[in-house]
């Protein structure tokens, strides 16, 4: 029985290492949705990548790169690859040169990166931008180029617009899939863009994309059948999102319940932290948040069988414990003085000057009024305006308190970045001034408030200046605002007769400002909101309602988004000992100007009330009747009976 079992023992021990000889690891080192943060989260002015624990600032491409050279060295020989899933661009002051330089993708290719795909933020200069970002950057030579997989973009045959993109795509600068060999390792890359990116991006159009799934179905066909890849791994700008369960849902997970043959899915623009790897099938799926705060290391095997399992799985927090690297802190820094040089100067600004302090952190939080105050303050100032209002998901960062509270100009212009102009091509949404009577007004704001509470979420939460309003989620949709003042609170408020005559103007970006025209469609006629002219004629489109800030010189001189913010922040009367703006966030700053009065008193159910309210009243009173009727009848029938 000895000799049996140790003969049993060798065998286990013999299949044991067979499969362990069969076994064959790799790693994939991965980030997603840099967003053109190459300074990291906090204050720039505290940004100190050449020396260690001494500031709070978070990321840092500086700091990346020598955190990729450290993990690679560590690693040795074995197979890795380093992959990047979209949205490189857009988001702080160094996009605004991304079609001159070429920097982040510059940077990609500097720092090793085997292959990115495109998101949608990629799209936000046009398809001509995109082009010219990718030209820039070839054109610059001093880094490898990066590969960009795009497996279902699709251009027009129609429009020219997307001809400088696709012909990119004919020279093989944008690629469908990827081939990479590795240590005796054949892996298949290819990237998708999906549903919800292409909806976010309005300015891709001519180039459009195919349905993720039937693409995603012939590349892995392809990849495994015609290629002969040992790992295919997906570059997915579409993103995951928790669920109140825990459980994790989204198009990523969709897909691969779909689609199989997928070993990994590099995931994008829902800005998902994964701590642990997500397991759905045979897929694994990965993302590590946004804006270079973390680099993920995923260690897998392949077994005989050619099964792709985690073996481990790290998030490396880029972090002031690490330190950067100088050549990159100097292309960096040559990024600066371009944006100051060819952006900021004619405006008399510059990248790292210091314009205003926090007294500490102002968020995006739908509770936390400050910044959204601020925006919209600057916006009404901006587009002489008698109100104006933007959405809570527009104010793109918070202004981060750090040590000092220092914000330069690079700090405030995260926080409105986006954008494109409408008539000059420039980078910035361009502010709009249009009219309505006061009736419109108060349309307007129902849509504002019904999208917030049928989204349930804080990026469509209204943010307004020159106006507050109360509302009673008791009455019936579209019939919500009960009370509305114009005004501010340094100059007082008085009340607005929704029935009053005359117009009132109002400012937004074009991006947020363009919906007005949308209201009848998307009330189904219910309201007929029509944007106008100081005159009262109807506006056709939204160009027509573009500010101009210099009528004497021809052409549209167009206001920014994102000037008007730097200008109103300049302009503040309060100061700190520096000579800063203070950003306080004490009384007028902090006023909330959306206000939730919930109450079943008739005067709060019917002031100012429409006909929706009124008929839904009535047909609650008519059931109510016809219940009481009808239990009546039946106590009289049980009564005689």
């Amino acid at each position: 029985m000895r000799i049996i079992g140790s003969l049993l023992a060798l065998a286990c021990l013999m299949a044991s290492l067979a499969s362990g000889a069969a076994e064959r690891r790799f790693v994939v080192l991965h980030t997603n949705d840099w967003q053109s943060r190459l300074l990291g989260y906090g204050p720039n002015s505290e940004y100190s990548p050449n020396s260690l624990n001494d500031d709070l600032t978070v990321g840092g491409v500086a700091r990346l790169a020598t955190l990729l050279h450290e993990r690679r060295a560590a690693l040795g020989e074995v197979p890795l690859l380093t992959l990047d899933a979209g949205d490189f661009s857009m988001g702080t002051l160094f996009h605004t040169v991304a079609r001159e330089e070429g920097g982040e993708l510059r940077l990609l290719g500097a720092l090793g990166y085997d292959a990115t795909t495109l998101g949608n933020h990629e799209f936000d200069f046009r398809p001509a931008g995109l082009a010219q970002m990718i030209a820039a950057a070839e054109r610059a030579g001093d880094a490898p180029n990066v590969p960009i997989l795009a497996s279902n973009i699709r251009f027009s045959a129609r429009s020219a617009d997307d001809d400088a993109l696709e012909a990119l795509q004919r020279a093989g600068r944008i690629q469908p899939y990827r081939i990479v060999e590795k240590g005796g390792l054949r892996f298949g890359l290819f990237g998708l863009m999906g549903r919800d990116a292409v909806e976010v991006s309005p300015l891709m159009a001519p180039v459009t994309f195919a349905d993720p799934l039937a693409t995603a179905r012939d590349m892995v066909r392809l990849l495994r059948e015609q290629e002969r890849v040992d790992v295919v791994i997906l570059l997915s700008h579409m993103g995951v999102s928790a669920q109140p369960d825990g459980s994790w849902r989204g198009e990523d997970v969709e897909l691969v319940e779909q689609v199989p043959g997928i070993d990994l899915v590099i995931g994008a623009h829902s800005h998902s932290l994964l701590r642990e790897p997500l397991r759905v099938n045979d897929t694994t799926l990965v993302q590590v948040g946004s804006e270079i705060q973390y680099l993920g290391e995923l260690h897998m095997t392949l077994d005989a069988q050619g099964r792709a399992r985690v073996a481990e799985y790290r998030l490396h927090a880029i972090d002031d414990r690490t330190p950067g690297d100088p050549a990159i802190s100097q292309r960096v820094a040559a990024l600066q003085q371009a944006v100051s040089e060819r952006v900021l100067a004619a405006h008399g600004y510059a990248f790292d000057q210091p314009l205003a302090r926090v007294e500490r952190t102002l968020t995006r939080a739908y509770d936390d009024p400050v910044l959204g105050n601020l925006v919209t303050d600057a916006l009404r100032r901006g587009a002489g305006s008698d109100i104006a209002f933007t959405g809570n998901g527009t104010l793109r960062d918070e202004l981060y308190r750090g040590r000092e509270g220092v914000q330069s100009v690079a700090d405030l212009f995260r926080v409105a970045p986006l954008g494109i102009g409408e008539f000059d091509d420039q980078p910035g949404y361009p502010l709009m001034r249009v009219y309505f009577t006061p009736r419109e007004i108060r349309q307007i704001l129902e849509v504002l408030l019904l999208a917030y509470q049928m989204r349930d979420s804080d990026s469509y939460y209204p943010r307004v200046s020159g106006v507050k309003f109360t509302y009673n989620p008791w009455r019936m949709p579209f019939d919500r605002v009960s009370r509305i003042w114009l005004g501010d609170a340094e100059r007082g408020y008085r009340e607005l007769d929704p029935d009053a005559p005359g117009l009132i103007s109002l400012g937004a970006t074009t991006y947020v400002g363009s919906f007005t025209w949308l209201i009848p469609e998307l009330t189904y006629g219910l309201f007929e909101v029509v944007p106008k002219d100081a005159e009262g004629r109807p506006l056709a489109q939204i160009r027509d309602a573009v500010l101009d800030r210099d009528p004497d010189t021809p052409g549209i001189q167009e206001y920014k988004e994102w000037q008007a913010f730097l200008d109103h922040v300049a302009a503040l009367p309060a100061r700190d000992a520096r000579g800063l703006a203070l950003l306080t966030d004490q009384g007028a700053a902090a006023e909330q100007r959306m206000l939730r009065v919930a109450s079943l008193a008739p005067s709060e159910l019917f002031r100012h009330a429409g006909g929706l309210q009124w008929t839904a009243t009535l047909l609650c009173a008519l059931l109510l009747w016809l219940a009481g009727w009808l239990t009546w009848r039946l106590w009289r029938r049980v009564r005689a009976g």
